[in-house]
């Protein structure tokens, strides 16, 4: 998802979101937020599991 997608859903400005992008990964890459970190990582690759079964259950019934 891009800045200005993010930034029309949530009525802000791109420059403000990329703002808030920079800081919460700053936020992030903190050594005491190590296992926020890992965690956001996991739900991610769930996430995309979960998107590429999907895709490959609509190819086998399409």
């Amino acid at each position: 998802m891009t800045h200005a997608a993010i930034a029309k859903i949530l009525g802000l400005s791109t420059e403000r979101v990329r703002q808030i992008e920079k800081r919460a990964i700053a936020k992030l890459s903190h050594p005491r937020n190590k296992q926020a970190w890992e965690r956001i990582r996991e739900i991610l690759q769930e996430i995309e599991d979960e998107r590429a079964k999907r895709d490959s259950e609509s190819e086998v019934v399409g």
